[in-house]
């Protein structure tokens, strides 16, 4: 017997790291690391895990292939000693969306429903095991709740303060360059520092007002501000926007854009290659059981 779990991808357009991290002492099952403020959101293109428990140690594949995923590991492990996960996945690691803890969200899901007990611990224990292994700071709260979302206060609720929009639009994802490393650049102080500094004015200037066009504005600010942008995505922005509006997903060499879908897909399929584009649209249901 085994239970299937679908979690969406998820794409960051602009974040503030955790002011004070909290680290995993003796008391790490009562203490959950904050995460980021920022605001984001999910797609329908995501990740499906599929889960059997049994045995002392977990076996995981991806997209067929066995091998070692300590955040997935660390997240199921808080619910079984063992088992087998297959994960399925839709769209590239470490290209910014948020795969890492859409692995991880699913794969606690579907352990979850195999043992037939509360689905929302999962989040816990990934937000926990993404912050632990540097794979992401707040992904898998947006990805527990679907739609376009603003993390308004640094935190899971009842500590964080969460919004959420329901919003009905698709959306063009294109991979222009190598994939980046989420932990090498979380690890690196003055980058981190920078990300606060600008993620900071961007959060204040926008919470006041914190609608959707407003969030395409400040992504791009965020984008430009922070010099992520690279020659390959710099190409793919200025194509982008001959139809419509978008910017860098954060943190990876790759874009997302709204407007005139069909004509978004040609340009940026000659810019990239079909391989490297995606039509999808923004997923409002969140994590959840398929089989």
């Amino acid at each position: 017997m085994s239970s299937k779990a679908f979690c969406p991808a998820h794409i960051t357009g602009f974040f503030t790291l955790p002011s004070e991290e909290r680290e995993f002492g003796d008391e790490r099952q009562n203490r959950i690391p904050k995460g980021s403020r920022g605001a984001g959101f999910s797609v329908s293109l995501g990740v499906t895990a599929e889960a059997e428990i049994g045995g002392d140690r977990w076996d995981i594949s991806v997209d067929g292939k066995k091998t070692s995923f300590l955040v997935v590991e660390k997240t199921v492990r808080q619910f079984a000693d063992g088992g087998v996960i297959e994960i399925e996945t839709d769209l590239p690691f470490s290209q910014g969306f948020g795969l890492s803890g859409a692995c991880a969200l699913a794969s606690g899901t579907a352990v979850l429903a195999e043992l037939d007990q509360d689905l929302e611990r999962a989040l816990s224990a990934a937000h926990r095991s993404e912050i632990f292994c540097r794979t992401g700071m707040g992904d898998v709260l947006g990805q527990f709740h679907g739609g376009f979302e603003v993390r308004v206060k640094e935190g899971l609720p009842p500590d964080g303060v969460l919004k959420v929009q329901k919003i009905e639009r698709k959306v063009l994802l294109a991979v222009a360059g190598s994939p980046l490393s989420t932990p090498d650049v979380l690890r690196d102080p003055m980058m981190s520092a920078w990300i606060n500094i600008v993620g900071g004015d961007i959060m204040d200037e926008f919470l006041p007002e914190n609608g959707f066009d407003r969030f395409l504005k400040y992504s791009n600010k965020f984008a430009e501000e922070t010099e992520f942008v690279k020659k390959e995505v710099r190409s793919l922005l200025d194509k982008g926007s001959e139809a419509g509006e978008g910017s860098m997903a954060m943190i990876g060499n790759s874009v997302f854009f709204f407007g005139d879908t069909e004509k978004l897909k040609e340009l940026f399929e000659e810019e990239v290659g079909e391989e490297n584009v995606y039509l999808t649209e923004i997923d409002n249901s969140g994590v959840r059981i398929v089989g």
